[in-house]
This record gives structure tokens, C-alpha cells and sequence, in this order.
């Protein structure tokens, strides 16, 4: 494969257009083409850079919720999952490994507030949610055991209940009233003992079908790292990425009308045991698992990504960061355009894409962070753009 990964592979069906102006404001110009109608972006090793644009940003702490204190062992707060943050700053931890209820709220400050969403299989009640989205106004939307779709209002209420005519691992709702559906199509294998497809698909508020945007192939064996297939939504955008395509992240609008292919080139990496030990655990040589074969040479060109709440998207590479437990992460503006790279440690986040246990929301970064006695905190940090 060479030092580098290039467009040289792409389709040769594209009408490159070198020189296309994204800003009026600088001299600096973006590669794009377009394919079948769709306009590429394409990203180059170094960013790009505009006058004006911060690039980058600084980390300022704000809060640290230590997640073994003794007031949530007593409410019943076990091991952390999924959480999101509503417009007020309100954190909600969901959780399936809990002792009582299955959604903890704590306030701006980090104080623990209420729990609710008990053990059960009656209306209101759950088994084994998945947290789809919290709205700024603290609506809490989640999944339940693959069978049902539940909304809360921020103290717990009920508010919809739906069980969907087939399975849905998360239904994200986005504001036209639609819903973002990743499922298992298990309809679209030939018989019980052939693999199926994921899909991710809009539809109906009544989970009628509208358009499917993408599907990956679903690995079960455990003998390869899984492939790599993460959707995001910030603001109007619908961001996906499938490891099938390489180093290119699909920006769809609300209504699933692509928008645009971002593409970058990319150095490849070779996985070090550091990589290998977060990903199999501390006795990931003794475990028995052939991990040589589990991680491709090179590794895929992204781990994860996540998005803030102006569309920017932070692509985290295998790339080693400046700090030990730090990767660096490419980030691209609203528009597509490869600007700058941050050395960061999002703790598990990095290793665990399909879950999203990092966020950046109202200018802040979110993620959990593993202490030296194992227990997790929850950290937030101040995003200070530059």
C-alpha cells in the first residue's frame, strides 16, 4: 500500500474542479468533485486554513462526576453506559447494570438529582435500554431490549410508547418528527444461517419506511475487529461512515437527501499494544483470541467520530497524540473541510465507536475517564476555540 492512502483509487468518473472557493474571505482553495451529481470534498494530510475560522481548541475543566460516590451506590448507580446532555446542561446516564432504575439525572453542576425508568416489561417499564437522544428540552428518547421505542419527559413521565412491527436496536427522532432507524434487515438474507445486514433508514413516525441511507455487514464472530459503521446527527446533518468506503463520511440533509462524500487522505498504522490491550483488555496476549488476526494491517483509517452542535465533526485516527492514552483526531468544519487535528483522550470512547460515550454539546466535551482504581468519572471539559 505505500506511505499514504490517496484518491488515486477513487472512481475515475469525476470531474475534478481544482480551485473551488469555500470562503470569500481567503485565498485558500479546496479541492471538490463531483460524482453522479454529488459534490466531493477532498482533504489532503495537512488541513486547510481560513482566515478568521478557529482550527483548534484549548480544554478547560469544568466538572468530574466521580461515579463511585457513595450517594449514587445508595440511589443504585451501577456501571455507566450511554449518557447525553439536554440544552440546560442536565447530564443523563443510562445503564442497564443497575440496582434499581436504568436513567440517572444529575444537574449542570453535577449533582445527582433523580433516577428513573424501572425493571419491567409494562408501559413506562424497561429491561435493557439503549439511549437514543436527549433533546434540549430534556425529553429522554431510548430503545428497549430491540423491541420497543420509549420518550420521557425529564422527570420521567411518559410521554410515547411504540413497539415497532420488527427488531430496532436505536431510533434516533430528529426535529421534522422523523426517525432514524439502525436495525438488523433480517428479512434481506436468504436463509436463517447467512448473515444479515444492519441498516440505517428514515422513516415515519409510525416506523413506515421512507428511505434507507446506508447498510454494513454484520460481524458476529468475534475473530475480527468489527467493522466500522457510525451515524451521527448534529444540527442538519446526518453523518455516516462505513468502513466499506475507506476514509469517507457521508453528510446527509434531514430529509436523507447526500449532500456530500468527505474524503481525506490518510497515513495507515499498524496496531501497537496499546491499541490491542484497549481493545481486548489488560490479558489480551494470554486471552486466547488470535489477536493478530483480529486487527487488520493497516488498521481501518478511522476509529470513531463524534459532532458538536455547529456540525463539526472530530475523527479520531489510530494515529498516536502527543500524551500517553491520546490519539489524534481530525477535525472538519460544517462544510466538509479538513482543518485542523487535536491530540485528545476520550477514554473508551475511542475504542467502542457504535456507542457514543463522547460528546461535544453547548461548547463543552464530554466522556468518561477510567481512574486508577478502575471506577469511572465523568468528565466535562470547556471547548476554547482558537
Amino acid at each position: 500500500m505505500g506511505s499514504l492512502v490517496s484518491r488515486s483509487n477513487w472512481p475515475v468518473f469525476i470531474l475534478l474542479i481544482s480551485g473551488s472557493v469555500f470562503s470569500c474571505s481567503s485565498k485558500t482553495r479546496v479541492d471538490k468533485a463531483y460524482e453522479a451529481g454529488v459534490e466531493i470534498v477532498i482533504n489532503h494530510l495537512e488541513p486547510y486554513h481560513f482566515k478568521g475560522e478557529p482550527s483548534t481548541f484549548d480544554l478547560e475543566p469544568v466538572l468530574a462526576i466521580d461515579l463511585e460516590r457513595e450517594d449514587l451506590a445508595e440511589a443504585g448507580l451501577g456501571q455507566p453506559g450511554e449518557f447525553d446532555v439536554d440544552g440546560e446542561g442536565n447530564i443523563y446516564i443510562v445503564a442497564f447494570k443497575n440496582k434499581r432504575d436504568f436513567i440517572y439525572r444529575f444537574n449542570e453542576e453535577g449533582e445527582f438529582l433523580d433516577s428513573f425508568g424501572s425493571f419491567g416489561q409494562g408501559p413506562g417499564e424497561l429491561e435493557w435500554p439503549f439511549l437514543n437522544r436527549v433533546f434540549a428540552d430534556g425529553r429522554i428518547a431510548l430503545t428497549d431490549r430491540m423491541r420497543k421505542y420509549i420518550v420521557f419527559d425529564k422527570e420521567g413521565h411518559l410521554l410515547q410508547e411504540i413497539r415497532p412491527l420488527f427488531s430496532i436496536s436505536y431510533c434516533y427522532p430528529l426535529e421534522a418528527g422523523t426517525l432514524l432507524v439502525y436495525r438488523p434487515k433480517y428479512e434481506d438474507r436468504d436463509s436463517r444461517d447467512q448473515p444479515f445486514p444492519y441498516t440505517l433508514s428514515l422513516c415515519t413516525p409510525d416506523f413506515k419506511e421512507i428511505k434507507e441511507l446506508d447498510r454494513h455487514k454484520y460481524n458476529l464472530d468475534n475473530k475480527t475487529l468489527p467493522p466500522l459503521f457510525i451515524w451521527r446527527v448534529s444540527k442538519d446533518h446526518i453523518y455516516i461512515a462505513n468502513e466499506e468506503r475507506g476514509y469517507e463520511i457521508l453528510d446527509y440533509d434531514l430529509r436523507g437527501n447526500l449532500r456530500r462524500k468527505i474524503r481525506k487522505d490518510y497515513r495507515p498504522v499498524v496496531a501497537t499494544g496499546e491499541i490491542k490491550k484497549a481493545r481486548l483488555g489488560p490479558g489480551y496476549d494470554e486471552s486466547g483470541i488470535l489477536h493478530d488476526r483480529y486487527f487488520p494491517d493497516p488498521l481501518p483509517p478511522m476509529s470513531s467520530f463524534f459532532v458538536d452542535d455547529e456540525g463539526r465533526l472530530f475523527v479520531m485516527t489510530y494515529e498516536p497524540g502527543e500524551n500517553a492514552g491520546e490519539f489524534l483526531y481530525d477535525i472538519f468544519n460544517a462544510d466538509g473541510v479538513f482543518i485542523g487535528r487535536k491530540s485528545l483522550n476520550t477514554g473508551y470512547a475511542q475504542f467502542f465507536p457504535q456507542i457514543n460515550y463522547a460528546k461535544a454539546k453547548i461548547g463543552c466535551l464530554y466522556h468518561y475517564r477510567e481512574k486508577e482504581n478502575g471506577f469511572e468519572e465523568l468528565i466535562v471539559q470547556r471547548m476554547i476555540w482558537k
